[in-house]
């Protein structure tokens, strides 16, 4: 059940469809609302205490997102991505975010290092604590953020942003069942942290690549799994 209390403080800070997108794009993303879900405007706006007219422009801005799917006479539902949609978003990952790291690369500080091994502790912290907010999608968007910003594409980021956020509710539920890969993509994180200190391009961008592209076969051979059982 939504906490109305904190939703009509966050409210005071932004708009209140800004804040709905917040909060059901969150839901999305830890699998609260099912993949093929439908979300029912009427119940959602009595949920939340808003009008319709906020709900309907968070619920276009996650379409754009494309987490949210709009079907005449039938109203949004959750989306569901086919194996070879994920398949193409990773391989999108993979080649926009090499790029992008390159670039990024000769405008590397010592500030810049520090935020992503920050983002790491943070998330060890997390983990550590047992914490609510100690799922890996988020601090992995923040640490490979930290590392392409001084790049300057602004346009790039964006298109990961979103390519992040349609990947992050299959990666959160791999991730939740295996310990392992979790272990695994930490540890490669603290290595490009390091061949990025060191300018380290050949090498950086290969583990990168590598990086992304195990975990898209990891995940794809997951959700086939998990696909044909259900």
């Amino acid at each position: 059940m939504v906490n109305t209390m904190n939703l009509q403080a966050r409210g005071e800070r932004q708009t209140v469809a800004g804040m709905l997108v917040d909060e059901l794009r969150e839901r999305i993303l830890n699998l609260d609302f099912p993949e093929g879900g439908p979300l029912r405007q009427d119940s959602l706006a009595g949920e939340f205490g808003v009008s319709r007219i906020p709900l309907r422009e968070a619920l276009l801005q996650l379409e754009g997102e494309g987490l949210v799917t709009q079907t005449a006479h039938k109203g949004y539902a959750v989306s569901v991505l086919s194996l070879d949609e994920i398949r193409e978003v990773f391989d999108l990952r993979a080649l926009i975010e090499v790029d992008v790291l390159q670039r990024a690369l000769p405008h590397i500080t010592s500030e810049t290092i520090a935020a992503a091994r920050d983002v790491l502790a943070r998330f060890d912290d997390a983990l550590a604590r047992q914490a609510e907010d100690a799922n890996w999608g988020h601090f992995n968007w923040q640490l490979h953020a930290a590392l392409y910003m001084p790049a300057g594409r602004l346009r790039s980021m964006d298109i990961l942003r979103k390519l992040h956020r349609n990947a992050d509710r299959y990666l959160r539920l791999q991730l939740n069942i295996s310990d392992h890969n979790n272990a695994r993509a930490r540890e490669e994180h603290g290595r490009l942290i390091n061949l990025c200190e060191r300018r380290d391009n050949a090498e950086a961008s290969r583990l990168l690549r590598e990086h992304i592209l195990a975990a898209r076969d990891d995940l794809l051979e997951f959700l086939a799994a998990r696909r044909s059982e259900s």
